[in-house]
């Protein structure tokens, strides 16, 4: 992977992480409390994923991205 794509990659994935983030401040008061620990698990499962699966392999190729 060249590194431009890399950096165009991260900036797209961080983009989704905050996505899906603001998903948590949309629903918080308008759901129960039982369903907001549904949310908040799918989201951090989500986030999860995207960290370990799209994020660390770019840091193990270019290191500088981690920062």
């Amino acid at each position: 992977m060249k590194r431009d794509q890399a950096i165009q990659i991260h900036t797209r994935a961080l983009a989704a992480v905050g996505e899906l983030a603001s998903v948590l401040e949309i629903v918080k008061d308008a759901i129960t409390p039982e369903e907001f620990e549904q949310v908040k698990r799918g989201v951090g499962l989500s986030i999860g994923a995207i960290e370990m699966h799209i994020n660390v392999p770019l840091y193990h190729q270019f290191p500088d991205l981690e920062n």
